[in-house]
């Protein structure tokens, strides 16, 4: 059987405040016994003063106990003074024991019951020397026994020796701690009653927002990305339920970019596609010969799929964790030289200068790719070069810092707008507004970049340039690892 959350509550907190309840109730019922019995105790104490004092006068007139312990009705008969408040006893002639005295207008009942706790209490009482060996009385073996000092001029001429009772004796005791525990026992009830619905309240309030959390979970599974939850509280709840919030906007998102991904990536193949389809059809019909510039426009666009095919490609495996690293020592400025090399004709025929400004100390030692960390930089200038007007320049720098290196480049007008600036990372993303543009290409290699810098555990930002276009910052740890 499936027992909900809600469920799983109550009856935690049922459990808990029963066993609490339990608890505090069987310690206020021993508590309240072992109170009982102390003060039951207390006061027989106080009364044995009195016998204290009658021992002191009979060891002062006859110089010890010994005549006391020849006569036993005589010691029962002392023993009789701790009472003499309460109901009197006499001593039976016949068996020496001391009997409650029928005058006190008591019920036969009342002076058994009486007359049982007394005589239980009077055989609770000892004599014993200076040295606590008995003289008068029973030894109770286990038993705690509580000494009351026969003192004369600062010296004990023997011990009083008393039993702590510990069980309740009398009749009207037991009614007195029974009607307590009974009291005790109505009031834990009233405080559980009360504390189940308290109970009953709080879960209700706890498991409404994890019903309603579950609810909208099943319904994100299913593929609405637009659902949201209220968050009504601080607490770890509505913290869940934010969490919520935010991974139903995440995914949104993600199905919105995956959405335009397809859109925009089929617009891409769609271009190159239909200029080929066109040439070819128009070969076939001999509208256009079938010469070397019409296979080499054919070969251009050929070129332009394969390009963004493999980019596409690269791309994936960098996402999906594929792309393979071979990280080594190297010389980063070296590096750079080379990969500026290979570009300077390309930027020259777009009519861009090219400048390396020269790091001050070399060489510049960081642990990467160098295949991809060319990759990288040869990027960075094709969308230099793309995006940068005619006449303009290109500017390469490298920069060399404690715990980084740092790679800049900046290239001339146009700049980019600040709040566009983020998602010029983003693949497929390009500034201006028609894809169709000569110089546009399909907006993949920052994106690229980003994946690279982040496998060299590093940064990448766009920024103003002091040359009146954008500076791509590139920041790379330069410790090896």
């Amino acid at each position: 059987m499936r027992i909900n959350v809600g469920a799983k509550l109550w009856l935690a907190f049922f459990c808990t405040l029963t066993l609490t309840v339990l608890t505090m109730y069987l310690l206020l019922q021993n508590n309240l016994k072992r109170g009982f019995l102390d003060y039951t105790s207390v006061q027989a104490i106080q009364r044995l003063d009195i016998l204290s004092d009658a021992l002191l006068n009979i060891h002062k007139k006859e110089g010890s106990f010994a005549a006391l312990q020849q006569t036993p009705e005589r010691w029962l008969d002392m023993k009789s003074i701790v009472f003499s408040d309460s109901p009197k006893f006499e001593t039976n002639s016949t068996d020496g024991r001391n009997e409650l005295s029928a005058q006190d207008n008591l019920t036969q009942h009342d002076i058994d019951l009486t007359q049982n706790f007394y005589r239980e209490f009077v055989n609770s009482i000892s004599l014993y020397d200076s040295d606590k060996n008995l003289l008068l009385g029973v030894i109770k073996p286990g038993k705690t026994i509580s000494w009351i000092p026969i003192m004369a001029h600062d010296k004990p001429l023997g011990f009083i020796g008393f039993v702590k009772p510990d069980v309740v004796v009398r009749e009207a005791d037991k009614r007195f701690v029974s009607h307590q525990l009974t009291f005790f026992g109505l009031i834990s009830v009233v405080v559980l009653v009360i504390s189940i619905l308290v109970a009953t309240l709080l879960t209700r309030r706890i498991s409404r927002p994890i019903k309603q959390l579950s609810k909208h979970t099943q319904l994100l599974a299913s593929g609405d990305y637009r659902q949201r939850i209220q968050v009504s509280s601080n607490d770890e709840i509505g913290q869940l339920s934010d969490n919520f919030n935010k991974l139903a906007q995440a995914l949104e998102a993600s199905e919105t970019s995956r959405k335009n991904w397809i859109a925009d990536i089929s617009h891409e193949m769609r271009t190159p596609l239909a200029v080929l389809k066109a040439q070819i059809e128009a070969m076939q019909d001999g509208v256009r010969p079938l010469d070397a510039k019409g296979l080499a426009l054919l070969k251009q666009k050929t070129d332009g799929l394969n390009t963004l095919v493999d980019d596409l490609f690269e791309l994936t495996l960098s996402d999906i964790g594929a792309l393979s690293y071979q990280k080594q020592s190297l010389a980063l400025d070296k590096l750079v030289v080379a990969c500026i090399e290979q570009y300077q004709a390309k930027i020259a025929e777009a009519g861009l200068t090219l400048r390396f400004v020269t790091p001050k100390s070399s060489p510049i030692k960081i642990h990467g790719d160098a295949k991809r960390l060319e990759q990288l930089l040869g990027n960075l200038l094709e969308n230099a070069t793309r995006y940068t007007d005619a006449g303009g320049s290109v500017e390469v720098e490298l920069l060399a810092e404690p715990d980084k290196v740092i790679l800049l480049v900046r290239d001339s007008a146009p700049s980019v707008a600040l709040e566009l600036r983020e998602k010029i990372f983003e693949r497929l993303h390009r500034v201006e507004g028609s894809r169709n543009r000569s110089t546009g290409g399909a907006g993949l290699g920052l994106a690229i970049c980003t994946n690279i810098v982040a496998a060299h555990q590093g940064r990448i930002s766009a920024e103003d340039s002091p040359l009146g276009g954008l500076t791509i910052r590139v920041e790379l740890p330069n410790k090896a690892q």
